[in-house]
């Protein structure tokens, strides 16, 4: 399917209090704020919703890559997240937990839940973190 090791590069092309200047065409900047809880002042979104962010984009990004040979179609609806940061045993903070709650239909269940199974497996920001997924995953 693909070749081990893959290599991802990313450019920066300037730091402010609250941008992040990236040299790529597909994005002009991003901003990250501190969050309140940390007394930040939240203008924009914290590192740690990019985290979530990337981890919920990547299984999604799988879903659908996995899914494009298979011959059944889902829709998925109501997408949100609740995580959880907290200390680890070593006492490091972390996002120990990352609730995923959505709403699908399917003309095969059984089919789109072995493909959800296997996107866990082969999502690689989640397999790249200890944070616990929880799906919470409603038919509609």
């Amino acid at each position: 399917m693909f070749s081990y090791p893959i290599e991802f590069n990313l450019k920066f092309k300037d730091i402010t209090h609250d941008k992040l200047i990236v040299l790529d065409s597909k994005i002009s900047s991003i901003q990250a704020d501190i969050p309140k809880v940390f007394n930040g002042k939240e203008r924009a979104l914290s590192p740690e919703d990019y985290l979530v962010f990337a981890m919920v984009s990547c299984f999604f990004t799988t879903l659908f890559k996995l899914n494009e040979k298979s011959n059944f179609d889902f829709t998925i609806t109501n997408i949100s997240t609740n995580s959880i940061l907290d200390r680890g045993t070593d006492s490091k903070p972390y996002l120990t937990k990352l609730n995923l709650s959505f709403s699908y239909s399917s003309n095969d269940k059984e089919s789109f839940l072995k493909l959800i199974n296997f996107t866990k497996e082969n999502c690689f920001v989640l397999n790249s973190v200890k944070t616990v997924l929880n799906l919470q995953i409603n038919e509609i």
